[in-house]
């Protein structure tokens, strides 16, 4: 099994364990935010060098996308403590990250299924914008949302074939 199946299998497992078993306290969830952002960050770097060689301005933003996420993640894992004041702003950065790595698969993944599942991680994270001003109440959104944008990812890189595979099929 090649490193980006077994990834995709990564992540749906963790989005799995990020909705079954939501968290009761703010530290966690900022924990749980955090993982996310360095996991999607992490799957925004391998993805970004794996088109290097097709879109070298989509892979620099990618590569950079990624780190930021996987600097985030850190930040909301050893950093952040008055996590029930920022809440919000959790939300909003991760609506960014969310954003932002759905409209870069838009335009750079290959295929139709690919695509789709770029344009569902884009709508939630334009549907976490909205949820911002619920999770002072509800702040376990963030582990739900993140989780089913895990699932989509990981599925999209368990279905969907890498550059070279979709070559060798048009081919």
């Amino acid at each position: 099994m090649d490193l980006k199946k077994l990834l995709g299998l990564l992540f749906i497992i963790l989005g799995l364990i990020f909705i079954i078993y939501p968290m009761f306290s703010a530290a966690t969830v900022s924990l749980i935010a955090g993982i996310s952002l360095i996991a999607f960050g992490f799957s925004a770097i391998i993805d970004g060098f794996s088109i290097l060689s097709r879109m070298a301005h989509i892979t620099a933003i990618e590569i950079l996308l990624g780190i930021c996420s996987i600097m985030l993640g850190l930040l909301f894992i050893y950093s952040i403590d008055a996590l029930s004041f920022i809440v919000g702003i959790q939300f909003y950065l991760i609506a960014f990250v969310l954003i932002l790595i759905g409209l870069i698969g838009i335009f750079s993944r290959p295929g139709t299924i690919a695509k789709i599942g770029s344009l569902f991680i884009l709508i939630l994270g334009i549907l976490t914008i909205f949820l911002a001003a619920y999770s002072i109440a509800q702040p376990l959104f963030v582990a739900v949302l993140v989780g089913v944008g895990l699932i989509v990812d990981g599925v999209t890189l368990l279905v969907v074939p890498s550059f070279d595979e979709a070559k060798a099929i048009e081919g």
